[in-house]
């Protein structure tokens, strides 16, 4: 059966190879959508962690960092300090901004910091050093094609580009960085707002623990003595962002997936029909060797699962290729392509369709007449 599902392979190799790069574009697609959900929630996780924390105190209520709103009071981060077992308490605001240059607009998640929860990593530039300074993420840089040493105008209020920084986006969103010092400036002299109540001054306090001491045990003290805050975990909190994206996106990626594997399984139901149909004269002539409607069949069956074992890492090729021009061109997105999970997955489902869509054709095999062989 190998040996002559391999001749088949062998006897039409144009066909084999359109075959086969058309089940690894396939491939491609599935494994670039589930990179690209996976990206997202790791954006997600990522936004929290990245702020390097022991806890993460909210408002009370409040169980997530991105795409919700918190707003603390001011007297909250003494009263956390006061906590046994807390070394310090660190504040941070969190704003969504519109930035506009030459008629783009992009939405903008500013972090406000002092002395914790700044940028991770920097791709140019440096930290804040100088008020006014700012720091973005390099999807915003190319996006408008920003330096550091330029202006950054939000509102009409100028600050400048001290850095840039890498991997610094969530929820489709690149995050900027400030100081404390210029908030006050900004939602005064620019037009943000016209009542600036509406705006935070403190979201999150950065809790840092005191060498020893355990974090559940000192969350439980924070929370029993502060009554407006919610105490998390990073991790914890990472984990109901990564909830918010799957309730949000989760359903829409899914349906985008289960419509990639209709598509691969009906493309080689098509494939192989054709296929099949194109080679009646071939079949026929087996069948009057004295092959059985099984055996053909089978083979079938097998050169298209042949196929499909030829076509997977192809596809995980194409795919990580795609992932790395995306996150090249657009770094606002990332796209794991190639985690090993999705691989598993989308190799057995499109072992699967093939097997499936190679059925198809049975029918008009077993209905070949060996006699068709002998016509001309």
């Amino acid at each position: 059966m190998i040996r002559f599902v391999c001749r088949q392979l062998r006897f039409d190799v144009v066909r084999s190879v359109l075959t086969t790069t058309a089940l690894a574009a396939v491939v491609a697609v599935i494994l670039v959508l589930e990179g690209f959900y996976a990206g997202l929630l790791q954006q997600l996780r990522s936004a929290v962690l990245d702020r390097q924390a022991d806890l993460i105190a909210t408002q009370a209520g409040v169980a997530n960092m991105i795409a919700t709103r918190s707003i603390l009071p001011q007297f909250s981060r003494d009263s956390v300090e006061a906590i046994d077992g807390v070394a310090a308490a660190h504040p941070l605001t969190g704003i969504s901004i519109i930035y506009e240059q030459q008629g783009k607009r992009t939405p903008v998640f500013l972090f406000i910091y002092d002395t914790g929860g700044g940028p991770d990593r920097l791709l140019a530039g440096s930290a804040i050093t100088h008020p006014r300074d700012i720091v973005i993420d390099q999807s915003l840089a190319i996006k408008h094609d920003l330096r550091t040493g330029d202006a950054f105008v939000v509102s009409n209020f100028e600050f400048r580009i001290s850095g840039i920084a890498e991997g610094a986006a969530a929820f489709f969103a690149p995050f900027g960085f400030a100081r404390y010092d210029d908030l006050i400036d900004f939602y005064f002299e620019s037009d943000i707002a016209a009542d600036i109540s509406t705006f935070p001054l403190l979201s999150f306090l950065l809790v840092e623990l005191k060498p020893g001491s355990d974090p559940p045990t000192v969350a439980a003290a924070i929370e029993a003595g502060v009554p407006e805050v919610d105490v998390f975990l990073p991790e914890r909190l990472a984990d109901q962002d990564e909830s918010l994206g799957r309730a949000l996106i989760g359903p829409i990626m899914g349906l985008m997936v289960i419509i990639a594997y209709v598509i691969g399984a009906i493309l080689t139901g098509m494939i192989m029909f054709a296929t099949v149909n194109a080679r009646r004269r071939e079949f026929g002539t087996l069948k009057a060797l004295g092959f059985s409607n099984r055996f053909l069949a089978s083979s079938v069956v097998a050169e298209a699962v042949a196929i499909a074992v030829i076509a997977i890492p192809l596809g995980a090729v194409l795919a990580a290729v795609i992932a790395e021009f995306v996150e090249r061109t657009a770094p606002l997105y990332v796209v794991l392509a190639t985690q090993p999970g999705a691989l598993l997955r989308t190799s057995l489902a499109c072992l699967a369709f093939a097997a499936i869509g190679a059925l198809g054709p049975v029918g008009l095999i077993r209905n070949v007449d060996p006699v068709v062989a002998f016509r001309s």
